[in-house]
């Protein structure tokens, strides 16, 4: 039954036509109750993966102060928010050369669960210990597999060494800790799982720690193509671009919210806005149709939204009734929700 799902899942059109159903018929039910808060503490990367626009990015390259972050912090503490999600959709959290730090302070302000996705790169320039007991609750690495020509095919760059000593170095440390945090290691490749699990790096320096202090999922072989910026060319052989599913039944053109508009996201620069799931990189955020406004021009994240209230309304009012933002139309992460 298991495979059968999987097959289901993973294979067109029969996944084009499972999101298609459960897009139109089948929407979760959200209580409305403030869930997930993302909070983008840098705007820059030190990679290329050919699945993500972050190349073609012309947003301004920034770091949140380690200040402003904690008013942050607080204030979506107090409007409710009990988790806090650092995954940038065009950032690496690890350039910031107090990540740390703002981890300790996001624990201390009281976030029951804090999480991010990361590349791996640049974690053995921290101290493994002071990550591990930082607060972090889930780190998610992205790789593309235990292959060095694969990973600088995939990502861009020849970094590869420092991955490899990042992760084992956290590896051991987190083996070794009373306290182990949950590691998620996520394969963006279109090596397959039993290859993984056949690799010499996996089988000699990995395994030990599977499945006890290590996950490892199933590789994701289908991306989004960031509104048409990602094109099937740029893919290698064995990696897809998703195909959109339908999200309304022709003329009723009735749509189910997105999930990702229930909540904000505060990007490093100021901008608040609804879903940290997509921007549109080839202009400033404020035009992409999700931008609500920056913090600069208010004294808490409260204030602004409450500014706004109509502006937020409107957002999702209209895309209940088919008039989404440019910016969503060819999203392929829409999950549909009714409040």
């Amino acid at each position: 039954m298991n495979t059968f799902y999987n097959f289901f899942i993973s294979t067109q059109p029969f996944r084009f036509i499972g999101k298609s159903i459960r897009n139109i018929f089948f929407p979760t039910i959200h209580d409305g109750i403030p869930d997930e808060i993302h909070i983008e503490v840098c705007s820059i990367c030190n990679a290329k993966c050919l699945f993500c626009n972050y190349r073609y990015e012309h947003r301004t390259k920034k770091l949140m102060d380690v200040e402003t972050f904690r008013k942050n912090a607080k204030d979506c503490f107090e409007l409710g928010y009990k988790r806090l999600n650092f995954t940038s959709m065009g950032g690496e959290l690890f350039i910031h050369p107090q990540a740390i730090e703002i981890i300790k302070i996001a624990n201390a302000v009281g976030f029951e669960y804090i999480d991010v996705y990361t590349n791996g790169i640049l974690l053995n320039k921290f101290d493994m210990n002071d990550l591990l007991t930082s607060g972090l609750t889930s780190l998610k690495i992205s790789f593309p597999g235990f292959d060095q020509n694969e990973y600088k095919l995939v990502y861009g760059v020849d970094k590869y060494d420092d991955f490899i000593s990042s992760l084992l170095q956290l590896l051991e440390t987190n083996y070794l800790s009373k306290n182990p945090i949950n590691i998620i290691l996520e394969p963006r490749s279109r090596i397959s799982l039993d290859e993984i699990y056949q690799n010499n790096t996996y089988i000699t320096l990995i395994s030990k720690y599977v499945p006890k202090y290590v996950t490892i999922n199933k590789p994701i072989l289908r991306y989004d193509s960031w509104g048409g910026e990602i094109k099937q060319s740029d893919l290698p052989k064995g990696l897809k671009l998703e195909i959109n599913p339908i999200k309304s039944i022709y003329p009723l053109k009735k749509v189910n919210l997105c999930s990702r508009l229930v909540d904000f996201a505060i990007l490093a620069n100021g901008d608040v806005r609804l879903c940290n799931c997509r921007y549109d990189s080839t202009i400033e955020t404020e035009e992409d149709g999700l931008f609500i406004e920056n913090l600069s021009n208010y004294d808490s994240i409260e204030s602004l939204l409450l500014s706004n209230s109509q502006k937020i309304e409107k957002i999702k009012t209209d895309f209940i009734h088919g008039k989404l933002p440019k910016l969503c139309h060819g999203c392929t992460f829409y999950t549909p929700c009714k409040l």
